[in-house]
């Protein structure tokens, strides 16, 4: 995989600059404009499956909500265990901790077959996961670290300018979801599913 054009690609995409533009400004948007991002990602995710590079457009805004939507209610539910964890105190919070860990690496993995699926109970395909994972172990544990190290490197945008954070961190989903997406589509992931659907 050619992990340094997932940091880029979107610079060179016909139209990239209103789309990021848009991304950046919703980020100022809580909860709805959150949940547009969210779908955008997915939406994203999609396109860089299908071996195309180019951004979608901001359109279908309700699609986009849902979209949002089913990956926010995915991570959530992954993390309640965390969040049950960490209310028992001393040994509740190192296992809240563990478990934070085990559902950043297990994640991407979920949103992926998500994305490739189109169906919420793929976020819970907990055989099919570990099995893509377990597959393609490598690749998946680079893009991992570098989805950790995207969301790091994008708080650094509100150094020189407040709002710079928000355009830093649409550009950081634009990384992870082409991240996502390359990897799913080396993995022939849209294809296995497509024959046991």
């Amino acid at each position: 995989m050619d992990f340094g054009r997932s940091f880029t690609y979107m610079f060179r995409q016909p139209g990239a600059g209103p789309k990021i533009l848009i991304g950046g400004l919703l980020f100022l948007l809580p909860v709805i404009g959150w949940l547009w991002i969210g779908g955008y990602m997915i939406r994203t995710v999609r396109v860089v499956m299908t071996g195309s590079e180019e951004l979608p457009d901001w359109t279908d805004w309700g699609d986009l909500a849902m979209l949002g939507l089913s990956a926010w209610l995915g991570a959530l539910i992954y993390g309640i265990p965390g969040a049950v964890l960490g209310r028992l105190g001393g040994p509740g919070a190192v296992a809240s901790t563990l478990w934070g860990i085990v559902v950043a690496v297990v994640l991407p993995a979920a949103i992926m077959r998500f994305a490739a699926k189109g169906d919420f109970g793929a976020f819970f395909d907990i055989n099919e996961i570990f099995g893509f994972m377990r597959r393609n172990l490598g690749d998946y544990l680079i893009i991992v670290l570098l989805g950790i190290l995207v969301l790091i490197a994008a708080s650094f945008g509100v150094v020189p300018l407040v709002i710079g954070v928000f355009f830093a961190y649409f550009w950081g989903t634009l990384v992870n979801a082409h991240l996502y997406g390359s990897l799913a589509r080396r993995a022939g992931l849209p294809d296995q599913i497509n024959r046991t659907s």
